[in-house]
Parts: structure tokens; C-alpha cells; sequence
């Protein structure tokens, strides 16, 4: 996508874009008022961490909703696409600000630890090393699917690729569930955070299977009627 084509994408996506830059800062004044005392550094780990944890739960959500508003879910929707994009751009600021504010430099020692002979390294099992381990694995497919979610890869991936491709989305929301409970337990976070993220990934987990059973009851009608 070239940059005046970027300047062309209507006044809707630009608002849409507006909404999620406000979005973005919303979440980390909020982890501000959290720990007013921390740096900027917990603000953006914390307050973007967490706006990229709903926005891709949001991005899964809008599928089921245009199929229960009887309308079409095409293979690509600009909101849902936008969605996606600013979840990776707050998922990757989560990333860099998290590495930047817990090492000093020995970033492999988050995901690895060194063979007690000293050659080589082990997999860090600890139950911090696990959370950084499954985080790593979500940053690699939410960049996958950041450079994927243009014009350019929507048109030489000819739609029904590029739509198979989006659909680690899925895998994406369970590793960032996962991460984000086992780092609320290492950081001894309010049972309530907690409760609310389960409950947050049950509710999306439901509609999920209520937007996967009525995709294929609609399917088996129109195949009914061309028969």
C-alpha cells in the first residue's frame, strides 16, 4: 500500500482509526491511575497489553455479529481489518515496553536458560519463563498477521488464502488469554482482574460457537435451495 493510497482510505476508516488511537491511550491512562507511582514503561506494558487483548477478542467478535444481523460476512470487512492492525501496533508497544522494563539487555533469558554444563540453553519451564514462552509465540503470529493485513497481501493471497491466513486470529486470542492469567497470578494481580478476564474469554468463546453454528445452518439452507 503506498502512502497516497493510505491517505485515500475514506473519512470512515480514518475515523475508525481516530477511535482506536483514543482507545489506546484510554487503557494506559487507565493502568496510570492503576499504579500512579510507576513509569511510563508500566503504563504502556499494562494499559496496552490490555487494549490488545480486547481488541483482538473485539476483531472475532464482528464475524458472528454480521451473521446474526443477516447480513454477509465477507472474506474482508475495513473494521475488522483496522481492529486487527491496532491490535498488533498496542499488542508489539506491549512487547517492546515489557522487554525494555524487565531486562537489561539479556532478553533471551526471559524464554531460555543456560545448560548447567554452560553450552547452550534449556527452555525456561518456570512459571514466569511458560507466560513469556506462550507470549512470544502470540507476538510471532500477531506481527504475521500485522503484514498480512494490507491491500497488497489481500489481492496476492486472492481472498480465500488470505482469509485461511487471518484465521490464526483464533490461535492468537488463546495464547493472549493464556499469557495475560498467568502474568495476573505471577503479579499477584485483584482476584477481579482475574474473574473478569475468564469470564471475558468464556463470553467470547460462546459466540464463537453460536457465530460457527449459524454459519453452518445458513450454509445447509443455501445448499438446499440450489438442490
Amino acid at each position: 500500500m503506498s502512502f497516497i493510497s493510505l491517505l485515500n482510505i475514506g473519512w470512515r476508516r480514518w475515523r475508525t482509526h481516530g477511535i482506536l488511537v483514543v482507545v489506546t491511550v484510554i487503557g494506559c491512562y487507565l493502568a496510570h491511575l492503576y499504579a500512579p507511582y510507576a513509569d511510563l514503561l508500566y503504563d504502556l506494558t499494562y494499559g496496552c497489553g490490555y487494549v490488545a487483548v480486547i481488541l483482538i477478542a473485539y476483531s472475532l467478535v464482528i464475524g458472528p455479529y454480521k451473521l446474526l444481523s443477516q447480513k454477509k460476512n465477507p472474506v474482508n470487512m475495513n473494521l475488522r481489518r483496522d481492529v486487527g492492525i491496532w491490535a498488533g501496533i498496542t499488542g508489539c508497544i506491549h512487547v517492546i515496553a515489557a522487554i525494555a522494563m524487565t531486562t537489561r539487555g539479556n532478553i533471551i533469558y526471559l524464554f531460555l536458560r543456560p545448560k548447567p554444563e554452560g553450552i547452550g540453553y534449556n527452555l525456561l519451564l518456570s512459571p514466569s519463563g511458560v507466560s513469556n514462552n506462550i507470549g512470544l509465540v502470540a507476538t510471532i503470529i500477531l506481527v504475521f498477521l500485522l503484514v498480512l493485513s494490507n491491500d497488497y497481501f489481500l489481492i496476492k493471497l486472492k481472498g480465500k488464502r488470505w482469509k485461511f491466513l487471518q484465521r490464526f486470529n483464533y490461535g492468537l486470542a488463546i495464547f493472549a488469554f493464556i499469557h495475560t492469567v498467568l502474568y495476573q497470578r505471577l503479579d499477584n494481580r485483584s482476584q477481579t482482574f482475574v474473574t473478569f478476564t475468564f469470564i471475558f474469554a468464556i463470553a467470547l468463546l460462546c459466540i464463537q460457537i453460536a457465530g460457527f453454528f449459524l454459519y453452518r445452518t445458513r450454509r445447509a439452507k443455501i445448499h438446499s435451495r440450489i438442490q
